[in-house]
């Protein structure tokens, strides 16, 4: 009888060990699809600012949309390209006030590759996702070595100044 009991708990045991890894693989996975958001809830400016903005960076067509750099970039050198050309080659510096380093116009018919020479990684935002968003927000975290990426896909324009 002890050795049934015994030979239960070892099996019990086991079963719990398993469920934990899989519960472990489960949360690492989310914390890579973390790295993308979808949001327009914060505060946006007024519609004459975001018309503005669209028009000065002359992406007022439905098949552009605007690349925003926000936080984390403290003078590296960034590339966007994407299938036909170079979009953007410089160092960006973000701003301590304002959060913003850079923003430029995207194609959203093709997807659009951004390169961080600093962290020597890639971030793809695709042609799908910026089809449905006219903003997106690209946040880097230096401390996350796999993915340093915070990619916000919005239709809402937030202040940038």
């Amino acid at each position: 009888m002890k050795k049934l009991t015994l030979l239960i708990m070892a099996s019990l045991l086991l079963v719990m060990c398993k469920s934990t890894k899989s519960a472990t693989t489960a949360t690492e996975e989310k914390k890579e699809v973390s790295h993308v958001q979808y949001r327009d809830d914060f505060r946006a400016v007024s519609d004459t600012k975001k018309k503005a903005l669209l028009s000065s960076l002359k992406a007022t067509g439905e098949n552009y949309a605007v690349l925003i750099f926000t936080k984390g970039y403290k003078g590296e050198k960034v590339t966007v390209s994407n299938s036909t050309k170079s979009l953007y080659n410089g160092n960006l510096i973000s701003d301590l006030k304002t959060g913003i380093a850079h923003k430029i116009r995207i194609d959203n018919t093709s997807d659009t590759k951004v390169y961080d020479s600093f962290t020597k990684k890639e971030v793809v935002i695709e042609a799908a996702e910026a089809k449905k968003h006219k903003f997106v927000y690209l946040m880097k975290d230096n401390g996350d070595k796999n993915n340093p990426f915070f990619i916000t896909y919005s239709n809402t324009l937030r202040p940038l100044e």
